[in-house]
């Protein structure tokens, strides 16, 4: 079985993440909402026409004229870190019980594949793979479908022995 993540690796993609943010790259499609952050010098910028030749996206021109040319976007990358945050502090709290080993890798798994699949219906994308579905959440729900099972087994077989 493979070892449960460590706080580093965690805290890396966290990061990284942030440092998306930082320089505006990877983020969501315009919100109709308060939630949307501009980025008018992001990778690329979140200019309208860029938005809507990139990633196939129809903007509303009532969205433009009322931010002008360069749009707010979900911030995706602030999104995927606190989830990630969330899932860190809910292992960390795991930790202290008795699991058999894999169990905490395998529920790290379902989790971050929970996490990317809500993330991805807010991402500026036009990869989708499967109907509505882009591929990064055909493969969350592979990642989920595969945590959980193991979860399931690994507590099945661990019962009656003696538990890491």
């Amino acid at each position: 079985m493979a070892p449960v993540l460590g706080g580093e690796e965690i805290t890396s993609f966290r990061v990284m993440m942030l440092l998306s943010f930082l320089v505006g790259d990877d983020y969501g499609r315009p919100p109709d909402s308060w939630v949307g952050i501009a980025f008018p010098r992001g990778i690329p910028p979140t200019h309208a026409d860029t938005i809507a030749e990139r990633f196939g996206i129809t903007i509303d021109p009532a969205m433009i004229e009322k931010n002008g040319e360069i749009l707010p976007v979900h911030p995706t990358q602030l999104y995927e870190t606190g989830m990630s945050t969330l899932i860190f502090l809910l292992l960390l709290s795991l930790r202290r019980g008795r699991h058999p080993a894999g169990w905490l890798f395998m529920t790290w798994l379902a989790l971050a594949g929970i996490e990317r699949f809500v993330v991805e219906i807010f991402r500026a994308k036009s990869d989708l793979f499967f109907g509505a579905l882009t591929l990064a959440q055909v493969i969350s729900i592979g990642l989920v479908a595969v945590g959980a099972y193991w979860m399931i087994r690994l507590r099945n077989d661990g019962k009656g022995r003696g538990a890491a």
